[in-house]
C-alpha cells in the first residue's frame, strides 16, 4: 500500500466528518501533500510537504513551519487510518486513484 494518491474521509466514519468535515488529502511523490477542506461553494487548500518515518507521517507547511507527526496504517481493505490528535480517522481512495 502507498499513501501515493488521493484520499476522501469514508462516509462511515461520523466522528471524522463532523471533526474535519469533508476532505480531501492528495499525496504526490514528491512529498506534496495538498489538504482541500471542500465546502458546498468554496474549497480551502493548504498545501504542505510531507515525508514518511516508519508508520508515522511527518508534515511541514513551508508557509507557516510547524512539523506535525500522524501515526497512520491501512486495513486490509485498504481503508487509510490516520490517528489525528490520537483518534483514528478513515479515509477511503478517491475514485480514479
Amino acid at each position: 500500500m502507498t499513501l501515493v494518491g488521493a484520499w476522501l474521509v469514508d462516509e462511515t466514519d461520523e466522528l471524522a466528518l463532523a471533526r474535519l468535515g469533508n476532505v480531501l488529502l492528495e499525496f504526490d511523490e514528491s512529498g506534496g501533500l495538498r489538504y482541500t477542506i471542500r465546502e458546498h461553494d468554496k474549497r480551502q487548500i493548504i498545501n504542505l510537504r510531507y515525508r514518511v518515518e516508519g508508520s508515522t507521517i511527518v508534515t511541514d507547511q513551508p508557509s507557516a513551519p510547524q512539523v506535525e507527526r500522524t501515526q497512520f496504517s491501512f486495513a486490509e481493505d485498504g481503508v487509510l487510518t490516520l490517528a489525528l490528535g490520537g483518534i483514528p480517522h478513515r479515509f477511503v481512495r478517491a475514485p480514479g486513484s
